[in-house]
């Protein structure tokens, strides 16, 4: 379609994005610092109050309500319109911001009371993955209309915010980043499958990981095993995030959380031997996708002095 329209540059997104995450940041900041405990209690969940802060934000600024454009974009001078030069409504703005924003927020986000492997999570994962990775893929290779995947779902363009004084045809773009899309894609999922099938360490830890995930109190866990350089000694490293505000005292040890973690790690027999050495690394703090807060404390030695701490 002939159009007077010039579009942005590239670079003038880059940054118009990083002030509006600036500021977005700042405002998450101050609210983490005086809502503190109750956004840590809310577990998972709270990344969905920086969902809910971001899509407002960009929903609202990037429609019609405000000329199309952000904070950020109103620096660069640039602004979201259709085709044809006019700025949206609400509703295709925030069809467009939720596609942006879902990859940064809903990005491991664990649906509460689902196991981590099943397969609503894989499927969620999956999608996650592949918005997050087209919208970087499409605004790097999508040279000619310089659309990103969320502006070719809602049918916007960036644009600068002046008019050019002939009219031209818009391009089409190019099908190079849906491959690239789809080829990277499939080339995750191939890497995937084959490091969890031929990885038998993470076979054998993943019982006492999905025990420690269903801890009371337990936000996320993770467990690993490496190697001290220059010998065969084992190093198991147990994290843990909790719901609870972590405050080092000198002896984390009498901590149930970690106590049940290790005693779980002990009971499972996967270490070689006792001269093994196990880190716990216990932490909590919030996450709300636009600002965050963490505390964490470790507690590294020998699993003989574990087995001496709980008396087994």
């Amino acid at each position: 379609m002939e159009n007077n329209l010039f579009l942005s540059k590239f670079w003038s997104r880059v940054w118009a994005l990083l002030i509006d995450s600036l500021i977005l940041g700042i405002f998450g900041y101050i609210l983490g610092s005086v809502f503190e405990n109750f956004l840590i209690s809310l577990r998972e969940e709270a990344k969905l109050i920086g969902w809910f802060i971001s899509l407002a934000y960009f929903s609202i600024l990037n429609s019609k309500l405000n000329n199309g454009q952000t904070i950020g974009k109103k620096i660069m001078k640039i602004q979201v319109t259709d085709i044809e030069g006019r700025t949206v409504s609400l509703k295709t703005s925030f069809i467009r911001s939720l596609i942006l924003t879902a990859p940064f927020f809903l990005n491991g986000f664990k649906i509460t009371g689902s196991e981590t492997f099943s397969i609503v999570n894989i499927i969620q994962s999956m999608i996650i993955f592949t918005l997050g990775l087209g919208i970087m893929v499409f605004y790097i290779f999508n040279k000619e209309t310089r659309q990103s995947l969320h502006d070719i779902v809602a049918k916007t363009y960036v644009v600068q915010d002046r008019r050019n004084n002939t009219v031209t045809m818009m391009p089409q773009p190019k099908k190079l980043p849906f491959y690239i899309t789809g080829a990277l894609l499939l080339l995750v999922v191939i890497t995937s499958v084959y490091s969890y099938s031929s990885n038998s360490e993470i076979k054998k830890l993943l019982p006492v990981y999905e025990k420690v995930s269903q801890q009371d109190h337990v936000l996320r866990a993770s467990i690993s095993m490496n190697h001290f350089s220059g010998n065969k000694q084992h190093v198991y490293t147990i994290s843990i995030k909790t719901d609870k505000k972590q405050q080092y005292d000198g002896h984390m040890e009498t901590d149930p959380v970690i106590k049940e973690a290790v005693e779980t790690f002990l009971n499972s027999k996967v270490y070689d031997s006792d001269q093994d050495v196990l880190n716990v690394v216990i932490g909590s703090g919030f996450d709300i996708g636009i600002a965050r807060q963490n505390y964490s404390y470790n507690i590294f030695k020998p699993i003989f002095k574990w087995k001496e701490t709980y008396k087994r």
